[in-house]
């Protein structure tokens, strides 16, 4: 259950950024983009919560610590500041303006992203990841359509 929630939530942020760029017809978004953005957002908060409970007994530094080890086993290297990356990342996909596009917005999410869904995945679930990392990239590369033209009007 901890690991579905993220990984539904992942897809509904891609699913966004899709409505968002080739599915956006004329610079506005298909009218579903917003609420996959914000249901994927609040999934991904409920997911931070469910792990906190369900994995480290809402022993927030047991949390940081293992965060900061399980990054030291892929990274070389343990931070426990680690963790409120993940916290940043939540509140700005929560918070951020919806026509934001910048470029760095991109980047953050990138790098989660690939973090989460293929470096820290576990190794069945990493083509997945891929997929979702190739679909955001997609989603970003892709032009908008332009409204097609109407018959009679």
């Amino acid at each position: 259950m901890v690991y579905a929630t993220i990984w539904i939530a992942l897809a509904l942020l891609v699913a966004a950024e899709i409505g968002k760029g080739p599915l956006a017809q004329d610079g506005r978004p298909a009218r579903w983009a917003r609420m996959a953005w914000l249901a994927g957002a609040l999934l991904a908060i409920g997911h931070a919560a469910l792990a906190l409970a369900v994995r480290y007994h809402w022993d927030h530094p047991l949390a940081v610590r293992e965060t900061a080890r399980q990054g030291a086993a892929l990274y070389g290297f343990a931070w426990s500041g680690s963790i409120y990356v993940n916290y940043v990342f939540l509140t700005l996909w929560l918070a951020v303006a919806w026509r934001w596009q910048h470029w760095l917005w991109r980047l953050f999410v990138l790098v989660m992203v690939v973090n989460g869904a293929i470096l820290f995945a576990r190794p069945i679930a990493r083509p997945f990841g891929v997929l979702l990392v190739a679909l955001l990239l997609w989603a970003w590369t892709k032009p908008a359509r332009p409204r097609e033209a109407r018959i009679g009007v």
